[in-house]
């Protein structure tokens, strides 16, 4: 038996050995008859046998063709109950959950997990904290949040989910050591936190350092704004975080709260094809829900 170079051609086979005749094969495949007798006569080639008898009324299956046409019904029957386990996986609350993210975020997001957890708790949600943006597209991951300009990505759909602010902050540990500045010119006096090459503009504080402070008071880089966040916890330096969280911690004050602040927007982003389905959108609702209302 020969090579098959095409299996486009067991297809076009099947519908003709099921119909009867070409033009009735050719309708159904949207093609030209002329297309499906060629692939017909390549396919009879490849097998170095006959599959079909040539009558005035049709196409009528030799003994190979009727093997043929037995196994493309098993393959069509294996088909459409595969279909309807990839439509059941997508409509059933349960299995994987992919979200991308980095890591500064995930202490603000921890209450939707935790809510979207009691919700659902057949789903295993695996956040992936990554600074380079996974390609929804290939299916690194299902939901993306995303900071900063609203993403343009033509096939993706893209959710504002919240806005909030950030500031710069030091420890209680580095004022007792360096003190506290009381205007911008003082800032000159002090160290600070910020981020590596390439993933400061992504973060406007970090970006914001980097262009107003001397790189010589920039005592320690890190390319993780949760590692940033532990630095400033730490006393390494002055630094940004955002308000929401650094009012969670007793330790840490605010530095020129009214003239420094930066706006941050951040985006529930989800690929077309994927953003139907159940788990996809009942994480999207309850993400929605709880920023719609804290």
């Amino acid at each position: 038996m020969g090579k098959i170079e095409d299996w486009q051609d067991i297809h076009i086979a099947y519908i003709v050995a099921s119909k009867g005749t070409l033009t009735a094969a050719a309708h159904v495949l949207s093609i030209h008859h002329s297309t499906v007798l060629r692939r017909i006569n390549q396919l009879e080639s490849q097998l170095n046998t006959r599959l079909f008898h040539r009558h005035a009324r049709g196409y009528q299956v030799t003994e190979a063709g009727q093997q043929l046409l037995q196994a493309g019904t098993a393959i069509e029957d294996t088909l459409g109950q595969l279909y309807h386990k990839i439509v059941a996986a997508d409509t059933t609350l349960s299995g994987r959950l992919l979200l991308t993210t980095v890591s500064g975020i995930v202490e603000m997001l921890s209450p939707a997990c935790l809510e979207f957890q009691k919700q659902h708790p057949k789903v295993q949600l695996e956040i992936i904290l990554e600074q380079r943006r996974l390609r929804l597209d290939h299916g690194q991951a299902h939901i993306a949040i995303r900071a900063g300009d609203k993403p343009s990505d033509p096939d993706y759909i893209v959710q504002h989910l919240c806005s909030t602010t950030a500031g710069l902050y030091a420890s209680d540990d580095y004022i007792k050591r360096m003190g506290i500045p009381q205007t911008k010119a003082e800032l000159s006096q002090h160290h600070f936190v910020s981020g590596v090459a390439g993933f400061n503009a992504m973060v406007p504080y970090f970006d914001w350092v980097d262009k107003q402070i001397d790189a010589a008071q920039i005592c320690i880089r890190v390319s993780e704004t949760a590692e940033a966040a532990r630095a400033i916890y730490s006393g390494l330096g002055i630094g940004g975080l955002q308000h929401n969280i650094a009012k969670q911690s007793h330790r840490i004050q605010p530095i020129l709260e009214e003239e420094l602040t930066w706006p941050l927007d951040f985006w529930l982003v989800t690929h077309v094809s994927v953003h139907r389905t159940a788990k996809v959108q009942a994480l999207c609702r309850v993400f929605k829900h709880y920023f719609k209302s804290s």
